[in-house]
C-alpha cells in the first residue's frame, strides 16, 4: 500500500460534498481538523462546501447547511471529500455524481479523493476503489458485497492508496484527517491539531478493538467490564482461563458462562481476538513479527501465525502483503 504525500508549501483546496441526510460528524470532524492546521501561522487548507445543485441541504440530525457552490466537474479545487450518512444511498445511482467522482483523480494529477464512513460506497460505485484497499463503517458489511473488486477491510481505521483515502466512519474521519495533515505538514503540525481538538494523534488497533471496548461497557456486571478493559489495555499479560477468572473474582465456569452470555464467545476466543487486533496495530508501526508476537501476548511467532489463520484464513505474510505497507 502506498500513500500520496503532498510536500508542496501551498494551501490545498478541498471540496466537501453536502447532501440531505449527511452525517454531520462526518463533515465537521475532518473539516475542523483541516481548518485548525497552520504552517508558520498560515492556514494550510481552504475548505469549500458543495451540494448537488448548490442549494441548501439538511443533515441527518436536522441541521440546515448552505453550500458555497454546486458540485461540478469543472472545479479547480485539489481534493474532493465525500462524507457518509444515510443519504449516501440516494447518491449512488446518480450517474452524474459518480462520473465527477470517478474523473477527479484523472483531472487532478495531484488531487485526492477522500471518503468518510459510508462515503466509501459512492467511491466504490464510481469505480475509484477497484483494486484498492478500502474501509467503511462496520454496519455497511452487507452493502459492500456489491463491490467485489474492492479490497475491503472493515477493521481498518483508515486506508491510503494511490491518492485515495477512506475511513471507518464518524470520529475516525478525524483520524484520517490527522494522518493527511501529518503527511502534508509534518508531525509537529498534526500534533498541534490533535492537542487543539483533544484527540489522539494516532489510534492503534481497528474497528473491532472499539467494538470490544463497547461490549465491555454494556455487559451486565461490572467485574466483567473491568476484566475486558484490562485485557484490551494489557493483552501481553498471562490471560489463561484461571488468570481471567481470578482477576474477575469468579470461578472459571461462571466466567465462561458470562462471556457466552454477553460476548457470544468463550474467554480464550475473546483473548485471541484482542491479541490479533493489537498485533495488527503493531504491524502498522513496522515492528518485527517477533516483537509483534511478544508485545501482543502471543509469546511466540508460531502461536500468532495460527491465530491469524483461524481469524482470517490467511497466514501472517499474506496479511502483511495485502493490508500493510
Amino acid at each position: 500500500m502506498t500513500s500520496y504525500i503532498d510536500t508542496s508549501p501551498k494551501t490545498r483546496s478541498i471540496d466537501v460534498l453536502l447532501f440531505d441526510d449527511v452525517n454531520l460528524l462526518d463533515v465537521s470532524g475532518p473539516v475542523q481538523a483541516f481548518d485548525t492546521a497552520r504552517v508558520n501561522g498560515n492556514r494550510r487548507y481552504d475548505i469549500r462546501y458543495v451540494s448537488l445543485n448548490g442549494r441548501p441541504v439538511r443533515a441527518g440530525c436536522g441541521l440546515r447547511m448552505v453550500p458555497d457552490a454546486a458540485l461540478s466537474s469543472e472545479s479547480t479545487n485539489d481534493d474532493l471529500l465525500i462524507p457518509g450518512g444515510a443519504g449516501i444511498n440516494a447518491l449512488i445511482p446518480n450517474s452524474t455524481v459518480c462520473e465527477i467522482v470517478a474523473n477527479h483523480l484523472e483531472r487532478k494529477p495531484n488531487g485526492r479523493v477522500i471518503s468518510i464512513c459510508s462515503g466509501a460506497l459512492l467511491l466504490a460505485a464510481a469505480g475509484v476503489l477497484d483494486g484498492r484497499l478500502a474501509t467503511t463503517h462496520w454496519s455497511r458489511l452487507a452493502d459492500i458485497k456489491t463491490y467485489d473488486r474492492v479490497l475491503w477491510d472493515l477493521d481498518q481505521i483508515s486506508t491510503a492508496q494511490d491518492r485515495v483515502f477512506t475511513s471507518a466512519g464518524v470520529t475516525t474521519g478525524i483520524d484520517l484527517a490527522l494522518s493527511i495533515i501529518r503527511a502534508d505538514c509534518g508531525a509537529s503540525v498534526a500534533l498541534a491539531v490533535a492537542r487543539e481538538l483533544v484527540v489522539q494523534l494516532r489510534r492503534t488497533g481497528g474497528q473491532s478493538q472499539y467494538a470490544i471496548h463497547l461490549a465491555g461497557q454494556f455487559t451486565k456486571d461490572d467485574a466483567l467490564t473491568r476484566l475486558i478493559e484490562q485485557v484490551v489495555a494489557e493483552p501481553y499479560l498471562d490471560w489463561s482461563l484461571d488468570a481471567l477468572a481470578d482477576t474477575a473474582g469468579m470461578n472459571p465456569r461462571t466466567l465462561s458462562r458470562h462471556f457466552k452470555r454477553d460476548l457470544q464467545e468463550n474467554p480464550a476466543q475473546f483473548v485471541e481476538r484482542v491479541r490479533v487486533d493489537h498485533a495488527r496495530g503493531l504491524m502498522a508501526d513496522k515492528l518485527s513479527l517477533k516483537q509483534v508476537a511478544r508485545l501482543s501476548g502471543f509469546g511466540d511467532l508460531q502461536r500468532m501465525r495460527r491465530a491469524f489463520q483461524r481469524r482470517y484464513g490467511i497466514n501472517v505474510s499474506d496479511y502483511l502483503n495485502t493490508f500493510v505497507e
